[in-house]
């Protein structure tokens, strides 16, 4: 009951600064103070070995994302910023209209060099480089993020991308260094059903209810040279509870932490990225518990072969049992083309060349068992933003 009241104020707040801003807009006002921008974006994905967002082994435009954010700068320290996010992605998601973040931004302290603030509501968990921005094709590398950090094809964007809850950050800025520190504490919320199959399968039928506990989120980045290099550290841990539907079972929890080391280098026509992860889950059951590792990693170069046209190749490699590695790898090669041939138009060219498992959506192939060893996918994605 109080998560369905909390998400209905989360939706009215969002609905009325919306309302606000697109008032705004329409009467000519030339204040910035209120801000209203949004996006879409439409793929076709052809895949040969195993479905990936739809029925793509037949072809699938099951691959939307729609969205309008807005923000309002209410004082010189109070900001709000929210989104509502429609999102389709095969089975994984299934394009409801959701609040993706809404947030008050309160600037406690601020002078030329540094600053400190808080965010309450619905906030952006930051992780890598990538995971609070992941929302917008603009702001993404390739049609799919790296699988090897961010978990693209395992449909876990609800445990990753936003939390209910508090965050402070922090920056300091030096000649042409910077620094940044972001910490989010997460209430603890019910699990749709949607995430509990992406989780567990056809297994998640005997799960009568599932809770998300206090998700911790925390970051450092480090910036040199007005950019030119950029280094971060990230961490998160996520605590599941999960209630059978059978009386006699008894509860289970699941326990993962997580490590994400970055970096990049930005030269004038080259970029070059690069992300390792380590996670560790504690899966307990009334049996016992069962500990598993994950190691990932990946590197991505960038070629500006024009100024609207940027060609992309990236390798990821993924454990998900260290214990067993040879029989738990998966290797990911993707190369692609991006053209932006004016500001508010994208459209990007991807191919994809999977051997292994890892990230395949399980639900998109529940009639496609055993997964395929190896899949190759083409994909076709426009977006357009405003």
């Amino acid at each position: 009951m109080m998560d369905y009241a909390y998400k209905s104020i989360l939706r009215r707040l969002l609905f009325g600064l919306l309302a606000l801003s697109s008032a705004s807009v329409s009467l000519g006002n030339t204040d910035d103070s209120v801000r209203v921008h949004g996006f879409l974006s439409q793929a076709y994905l052809l895949s040969d070995g195993n479905n990936f967002y739809g029925n793509s082994l037949r072809g699938s435009t099951e691959y939307t994302e729609a969205g309008v954010n807005a923000s309002w700068r209410v004082t010189s320290t109070l900001n709000i910023s929210g989104q509502l996010l429609s999102r389709d992605a095969g089975s994984t998601d299934n394009g409801d209209l959701k609040v993706d973040f809404l947030f008050a931004d309160i600037k406690s302290l601020e002078n030329e060099m540094s600053g400190l603030g808080f965010r309450l509501g619905r906030v952006r968990n930051a992780f890598g480089f990538y995971n609070d921005t992941r929302d917008v094709l603009f702001t993404r590398q390739t049609i799919l993020m790296p699988q090897a950090v961010y978990f693209e094809g395992n449909g876990f964007r609800e445990l990753l991308f936003a939390s209910d809850g508090a965050q402070l950050y922090s920056y300091w800025d030096a000649d042409e260094n910077s620094t940044t520190f972001n910490f989010t504490l997460g209430r603890s919320k019910s699990l749709s059903a949607g995430i509990l199959r992406n989780l567990f399968g056809p297994e998640a039928s005997i799960i009568h209810k599932g809770e998300l506990k206090n998700p911790v989120f925390a970051q450092l980045q480090h910036s040199r040279n007005g950019g030119d290099s950029k280094f971060g550290f990230s961490m998160f841990n996520i605590h599941l509870d999960l209630h059978p539907s059978f009386a006699n079972m008894a509860d289970v929890t699941l326990d993962t932490v997580g490590y994400v080391v970055s970096a990049q280098k930005n030269l004038p026509s080259w970029t070059f990225t690069t992300e390792y992860s380590f996670i560790t889950t504690d899966f307990r059951t009334a049996q016992g518990s069962q500990n598993q590792e994950l190691e990932s990693a990946y590197l991505q170069a960038q070629y500006r072969l024009k100024p609207d046209i940027t060609l992309t190749s990236r390798y990821e490699y993924i454990v998900t049992d260290r214990d067993h590695r040879n029989e738990t790898d998966s290797e990911h090669i993707v190369v692609g083309v991006r053209w932006a041939p004016k500001p508010n138009w994208i459209l990007d060219v991807n191919a994809y060349g999977i051997r292994g498992v890892s990230g395949i959506p399980g639900v998109d192939n529940i009639d496609n068992v055993p997964l395929s060893q190896r899949t190759e996918i083409f994909a076709v994605m426009l977006g357009y933003r405003f």
